[in-house]
């Protein structure tokens, strides 16, 4: 358990309601397609493994710390990624880093992992920096009046976008753009009702509403990104492969020689524009939100930013002296983890903490409720970044804290994210002052943690 030291005025950040009790199978077909967290029960939140069995699943969800670690690592075997997984990331991302498994799964991780070493993720903060100073120029080119609301979630995402594409996926043009930011905001108005599909097991040629517009919009998508690499390919042929795309390109099996077929680029490229783009524009449009409704930790935020950087961008070597910025991001992933949960299934029958699990059992992680779980914070509804003071994170345990997975698979891009997240929250709060307009927020979990209907908050440039 952590402790904290009152700082300032406790901030109760909004959560998802967990169930209570048995629910009749309407009831949980409605939260399911409301916001599938829902369904998870009470108990979670303070018990290490909680099963059941429904819908004819066998269901287990996990937030001890030792147990995630058997799972994610110490018997991976056992706890193979699931169909149910598949389904809900969808076809573009399933034969890439995030869908695959074994050798293959291997192999195209190594392919980037070049890319996300401290010093290139370092040689990445100027445009990391450059991407943030612009969306404050475009707030003083539209004139933002002082105090005036504004929806901040787009803004995060035009610039989650602009870093991802000018860093580790360069080379999309306009069309390509737009038509990966449509399929975003259909996905993120409508995929609620294909995890609800993929939990009911239904068969994925049956009809669900908005089907056959999730299915359109992301195979234009698909053809988006597959101009994108025919265009790559080309240009490989005179110039080298620097960024991800280039690599997975011209990427060769060690052993047979082989090349990622497009699709597998493909899938690729879509698994780091959601790993790298949706995710990172949650965490700051979180980040944001905390922020406002805690004008202490903004404040304390924009005197280090002065103290460190002065007026000028911020540059590598400010990053590890952005102590406080780094806490805060930390703790907003605490709160609201970029990926809510991870699913797997057993491969054959098993025990996990003292529980029976029948082969085929579908293990949650629930990395949100871990993360708020009451034997292992203290008050964790509390926004506190001073639970992620040096002394205090060593003390956590594997397992505790996951925002970007733990294992085998923990996150490549996890160092530049947190760096992208850093130079950007700090570029923000610098220059510009977030309050809360009193909008009630509402979490929901889709395949990221995102705020329905968007952000708003009153901004005031500085």
């Amino acid at each position: 358990m952590d402790t904290f030291e009152q700082s300032a005025t406790p901030l109760y950040p909004p959560h998802i309601e967990p169930s209570t009790g048995e629910m009749p199978i309407w009831t949980l077909l409605r939260l399911l397609v409301a916001n599938p967290m829902r369904i998870v029960p009470e108990a979670v939140y303070r018990e290490p493994i909680v099963t059941a069995h429904r819908l004819g699943l066998d269901i287990a969800w996990i937030t001890d710390p030792a147990l995630i670690m058997t799972v994610l690592l110490g018997e991976a075997d056992i706890y193979e990624k699931s169909e149910f997984e598949r389904r809900v990331l969808g076809p573009n991302v399933a034969n890439g880093i995030l869908g695959a498994k074994g050798a293959a799964w291997r192999w195209q991780r190594n392919i980037g992992a070049p890319l996300f070493r401290h010093a290139q993720t370092m040689a990445n903060v100027p445009q990391m920096s450059a991407s943030a100073t612009a969306c404050v120029e475009r707030w003083r080119t539209e004139n933002v009046k002082p105090g005036q609301t504004r929806d901040i979630e787009p803004d995060m995402k035009d610039v989650a976008f602009d870093v991802i594409t000018s860093t580790v996926l360069a080379g999309f043009n306009a069309g390509e753009t737009a038509a990966i930011k449509h399929t975003e905001q259909i996905n993120a108005r409508y995929m609620h009702w294909d995890i609800a599909a993929a939990f009911l097991s239904l068969p994925e040629r049956m009809w669900f509403p908005y089907k056959n517009t999730l299915v359109s919009a992301n195979a234009d998508m698909r053809v988006a990104l597959k101009r994108l690499i025919a265009r790559r390919r080309r240009e490989l042929e005179s110039q080298p492969a620097e960024d991800v795309l280039g690599r997975l390109i011209a990427a060769r099996h060690p052993s047979t020689g082989e090349t990622l077929t497009d699709d597998q680029v493909c899938d690729n490229v879509a698994a780091y524009l959601d790993a790298g783009h949706e995710s990172s524009a949650a965490t700051m449009t979180w980040a944001t939100y905390l922020l406002a409704r805690s004008p202490f930790w903004q404040d304390k935020i924009r005197a280090e930013v002065a103290a460190v950087a002065g007026n000028g961008p911020i540059e590598a070597h400010h990053i590890e002296q952005l102590a406080v910025t780094t806490r805060v991001v930390k703790e907003t992933l605490r709160l609201y983890p970029s990926f809510p949960a991870m699913v797997r299934v057993t491969t054959q029958a098993t025990t996990l903490g003292g529980k029976p699990l029948p082969k085929g059992t579908l293990v949650f992680v629930l990395i949100y409720a871990t993360h708020r779980h009451t034997k292992l914070w203290d008050d964790p509804g509390r926004f506190d970044p001073d639970r992620f003071t040096p002394e205090r994170e060593a003390g956590m345990p594997r397992g505790q804290y996951l925002p970007f997975s733990a294992g085998q698979r923990i996150c490549l891009g996890m160092n530049f994210a947190l760096a992208g997240l850093v130079t950007a929250l700090a570029t923000f709060v610098r220059a510009a002052r977030f309050d809360w307009d009193g909008q009630q927020i509402e979490p929901v979990s889709q395949i990221n943690l995102r705020p329905r209907n968007g952000m708003q908050l009153r901004l005031t440039l500085l």
